[in-house]
């Protein structure tokens, strides 16, 4: 039995989420998150594992959310124990592809056993792309949502906004308000039900960038493109999406700098800002998700990790 550590990517659109869901103790949705879609795959490898594949996913992404870089560790015994990684990468990859599922194997190697996706991650960064209208796009027509295209290749993969009154400066400077560690209880979903959780966490780094239509096109001309990069070791359930919705309404003159700042030093007066949205999850990508080398290093050497297939 060994420990193999899995890098992969996906698009979320097509899925309920990462993470395998059960209803009163059996799995329901089987085909349609992709913790289930990978253990399928890794039991109908062409030299099945002998023992039932479990995908520990590193971080659980919600619906519509798409990751560039995450990954998952999982137990894997094969017969005279010498099936190499390649083998589990190709195998994986075409089973995807025949079926049509938007995730692709990037890599894999072996891990000690004590290694953990979730809880030995040293660094997540996420991403979360939007547009805004320029304020000189037919400024005579007052309601332009349903007027002006939004590029077709960008359907859910980018958030669109209609008001031009966009301040980035004041973004900017709002961001820097979340960098460092922080009680996130304000911008937690589902507190009430799960009473006993830590809700501090620590952003390494928050920033407001100038993005890129991911295909120039007349129809990109009508709107600036952004970015709001965020890392960090861990994050609360929807907090990444939270902190960009609070700051777009900041952006939008909707909320105030200092009501962000009274969200985190006094979350429990100062809940969630209804004149906020939380924005949606199809924006949002978990673009990598990093590891100490020490705990990725195995005592055991294999031929397989000395192949161009391991990272």
């Amino acid at each position: 039995m060994k420990r193999y550590l899995i890098y992969f990517s996906y698009l979320g659109t097509q899925f309920r989420g990462l993470q395998k869901q059960y209803r009163k103790g059996t799995p329901i949705y089987e085909t349609e998150t992709i913790q289930s879609i990978l253990e399928i795959g890794l039991k109908n490898l062409k030299n099945s594992p002998l023992n039932e594949p479990v995908i520990y996913p590193a971080s659980r992404t919600d619906q519509g959310v798409h990751a560039l870089c995450t990954a998952a560790h999982v137990d894997l015994e094969f017969e005279n124990d010498v099936t190499p990684v390649y083998h589990i990468i190709s195998n994986l990859n075409t089973f995807l592809t025949k079926r049509n599922y938007d995730i692709r194997i990037l890599s894999a190697r072996v891990v000690p056993e004590h290694f953990s996706a979730r809880y030995s991650v040293v660094k997540k960064r996420y991403t979360y792309r939007f547009a805004v209208l320029k304020p000189d796009v037919l400024p005579d027509i007052p309601n332009k949502k349903h007027l002006l295209p939004i590029p077709i290749i960008e359907k859910n993969r980018c958030l669109f906004t209609f008001n031009p009154a966009f301040d980035h400066n004041l973004v900017k400077d709002t961001a820097n308000i979340f960098v460092g560690l922080k009680d996130f209880r304000s911008f937690m979903s589902r507190i009430s039900s799960k009473p006993d959780v830590i809700t501090e966490r620590f952003i390494e780094s928050l920033e407001l960038k100038q993005g890129q239509p991911l295909i120039q096109s007349n129809e990109s001309d009508y709107y600036n493109f952004w970015e709001i990069s965020c890392s960090g070791k861990s994050f609360l359930y929807k907090q990444v999406r939270r902190i960009v919705g609070i700051l777009l309404a900041v952006g939008l003159g909707r909320v105030s700098p200092d009501e962000v700042q009274q969200m985190l030093n006094n979350p429990i007066d100062n809940p969630w800002i209804e004149r906020a949205a939380v924005v949606p999850g199809y924006g949002l990508y978990l673009t990598s998700v990093e590891y100490s080398e020490e705990d990725l290093l195995s005592d055991v050497v294999h031929t397989q990790q000395k192949s161009n297939f391991g990272i």
